[in-house]
């Protein structure tokens, strides 16, 4: 049983579909898990893997989500689509070379 199934079962989601792409029933397993605010289980729902397993990409989604509630965020649309695009930009490395520029700036009173 994937992860995607065992969520829905759990939580008493409809079972996939005959007509309904994998893609489709991870997505729409997800989304509702995510507006219940079940946000680990949305995001392993959704990409169909545990939140630890080392080769899935749970924990961009769920770092996604907790970046927009520690800063007070609220995106409409996809939330799913909204989590993960927020743990992109949230594990992005740090502009070294900015922060560089920055404080050069302020030293030279800019």
């Amino acid at each position: 049983m994937s992860t995607t199934e065992q969520r829905a079962r759990e939580f008493g989601i409809a079972a996939q579909q005959e007509d309904e792409s994998d893609y489709a029933f991870r997505n729409r397993v997800a989304l509702v898990l995510r507006a219940g605010g079940h946000i680990i289980e949305a995001h392993e729902a959704f990409n169909d893997c545990l939140y630890d397993d080392p080769d899935g990409n749970a924990m961009t989604g769920i770092i996604g989500a907790v970046a927009q509630a520690m800063d007070g965020r609220h995106y409409s649309g996809d939330q799913i689509g909204n989590d993960i695009a927020a743990g992109v930009v949230a594990q992005k490395p740090p502009d070294t070379m900015r922060d560089a520029l920055i404080l050069m700036m302020a030293m030279f009173g800019k």
